[in-house]
């Protein structure tokens, strides 16, 4: 159960870092094969059925440079005349600000987590629920021989799932469908979109064992 914890945090931050604004460290990482590779080990091992299902070409980044990259994911996600077409914002997706920002502020302060003094920095924003979903993961693997500790990280992993992260990733990839996005940002989201699906169905099953 650890390693596959150390996996599944490995993975999310994985995607933390491809849904990131895209530099030249993005790229390689990305063009030299090390994300394919990660991911489709990450599916290997799991038995996954996804994996002969997923365009790893595109992901692989197949005839897009950094520029292309970066203009693409301005577009999507940071501009627009009435704002980007795809923000990577829970609020955006399934409204209620006030309360869904409160919620998840408190899903982080119960962990000791608090977000830097900066308006750039969301609670809602997709890489700041990557980032605590990374950092349950991670401090489940660490969880060593208590049990209890492993099944009350595994319950956050499967309820931030749930009510947040799993509950808006699939509008995100409507969105992305409907402005023709470049095909690795769609597959990214695809892969995210199911990933969680598997993680919130297992974490519930090994809930339900502890």
């Amino acid at each position: 159960m650890t390693a596959l914890a150390s996996q599944r945090s490995a993975a999310y931050a994985n995607f933390a870092a491809a849904f990131a604004f895209p530099d030249a460290e993005a790229l390689t990482a990305i063009r030299s094969g090390y994300l394919v590779d990660f991911f489709h080990r990450l599916l290997a091992g799991r038995q996954d059925p996804l994996a002969a299902d997923v365009d790893w070409r595109a992901l692989a980044g197949e005839r897009i440079d950094l520029d292309g990259l970066q203009e693409e994911f301005t577009r999507l996600f940071e501009v627009g005349p009435a704002g980007p077409p795809c923000p990577l914002l829970e609020s955006h997706y399934r409204g209620a600000e006030l309360a869904n920002l409160e919620e998840l502020v408190r899903y982080y302060d119960f962990f000791g987590l608090s977000l830097p003094d900066d308006r750039q920095v969301r609670p809602d924003h997709l890489g700041t629920q990557l980032e605590f979903l990374h950092f349950l993961s991670f401090n489940e693997a660490q969880s060593g021989d208590d049990p209890e500790a492993a099944a009350a990280l595994s319950r956050a992993q499967r309820d931030f799932i749930e009510r947040h992260t799993g509950a808006w990733i699939p509008l995100l990839g409507r969105a992305l469908e409907a402005q023709d996005a470049c095909p690795f940002f769609f597959e990214l989201t695809r892969l995210l979109e199911h990933f969680l699906m598997a993680e919130m169905q297992r974490h519930g099953e090994q809930v339900e064992t502890t």
